[in-house]
């Protein structure tokens, strides 16, 4: 097998600079029958970019294997390609995924096993080839009853983000099955982006999607790209229910006189409980000065959004995931957590993106 120099820099980035004692990582093995002589090639990818990491040997029988040098560092995408068709698969840590196929059907029918993750990625494959052979590229591009299958499938598992990641990626005849431009794909992509802002804040993919998003947001609001909800003006209301099955409206929280402080938040996040408890410092120390906190939080799992919110003394409500996120884009909200402050004369006064001058800018309106 032989490395080209720039394949060899980006998969010792991908793999995170491991040194020659670390475990041995990802790998991916599995049997192409009836191929010939030619190399399988396994391909990384980098935001919307591919590039070679290996050239893998096919032995007689049809098998091939590579292991990685060392686990992966986040949760990550490939795809081996044979004759100009590729199978994608997912990687995370020390995943090991099995692919079985032939030379003939090489990306177009074939097995993925090893992880969740790989099921979920061939599902999502399965629904895309199918669409093609039944309508060809062009109809299946234009397809917004298939799309919502396929998103409606890659955000089954909650917890899970490579089937989202690598569907907002994937191309149909050498075009972008989701295009960021079109205001239908505009939001499936931004509700992939706030995933991400959720469960995996420090993966470097994030920002950039987030970014992405927002930018895409701006362009066809006619907005800069720095565009943030104006000041002096009247907030969207938010409609939700706390742990008690109480519903909960912005609009008649902010219409008593009282300083708002607009949460959006996420429990999940590592950072959740330093922000809460600066949260709860304020509030009690303003509460009875007018103060009130209405926080909205985009977990995945309702139980446990309940027992974290059980003890929490101010308005917590929970946005399902059947709401989406119609109330982000509203407030332009690209990631968690943000805080916003409302007056007493019920407008949004600030937007707060620091939470450690949260305290002094509240005491100003109070």
């Amino acid at each position: 097998m032989k490395h080209t120099f720039l394949a060899a820099i980006a998969a010792a980035a991908l793999l995170g600079g491991a040194c020659s004692q670390a475990p041995a990582g990802w790998s991916v093995q599995g049997t192409v029958a009836d191929v010939d002589s030619a190399k399988i090639i396994l391909e990384g990818f980098n935001n919307g970019h591919w590039y070679v990491i290996d050239s893998l040997e096919v032995d007689q029988d049809g098998s091939f294997a590579y292991t990685a040098d060392a686990p992966a560092a986040y949760p990550d995408v490939m795809r081996i390609s044979l004759n100009g068709r590729s199978i994608y698969f997912p990687v995370d840590s020390v995943d090991r995924v099995e692919v079985t196929t032939t030379a003939a059907d090489f990306g177009l029918r074939y097995t993925l096993a090893g992880s969740p993750d790989a099921a979920a990625i061939h599902s999502l494959d399965s629904l895309i080839n199918a669409s093609i052979e039944a309508v060809g590229v062009d109809s299946t591009l234009r397809c917004d009853a298939l799309k919502q299958q396929l998103f409606a499938t890659a955000f089954a598992d909650q917890q899970s983000v490579m089937p989202l990641y690598y569907l907002i990626n994937r191309s149909v005849g050498r075009k972008p099955l989701f295009d960021i431009n079109h205001r239908a794909d505009m939001r499936l992509y931004g509700a992939v982006a706030q995933r991400f802002s959720i469960l995996c804040p420090d993966d470097p993919r994030t920002a950039y999607m987030v970014q992405t998003y927002q930018q895409a947001l701006a362009a066809r609001s006619g907005l800069t790209a720095e565009y943030e909800v104006p000041t002096a003006s009247l907030p969207a209301d938010i409609v939700r229910y706390d742990i008690n099955g109480t519903e909960h409206s912005l609009a008649q929280v902010a219409s008593k006189g009282n300083v708002v402080l607009l949460s959006f938040t996420s429990y999940d996040l590592e950072s959740s409980p330093s922000y809460n408890a600066l949260l709860n410092t304020i509030y009690e120390k303003y509460h009875a000065n007018g103060l009130e906190i209405y926080q909205l939080a985009f977990d995945g799992d309702e139980s446990m959004w309940k027992l974290r919110a059980k003890n929490l003394p101010w308005i917590a409500v929970w946005n399902t995931t059947t709401d989406g996120d119609a109330v982000l884009l509203s407030y332009n909200v690209g990631a968690l957590p943000m805080t916003f402050i409302i007056d007493r004369n019920g407008t949004i006064a600030e937007r707060v993106v620091d939470p450690t001058t949260l305290e002094n800018i509240v005491a100003k309106y109070l």
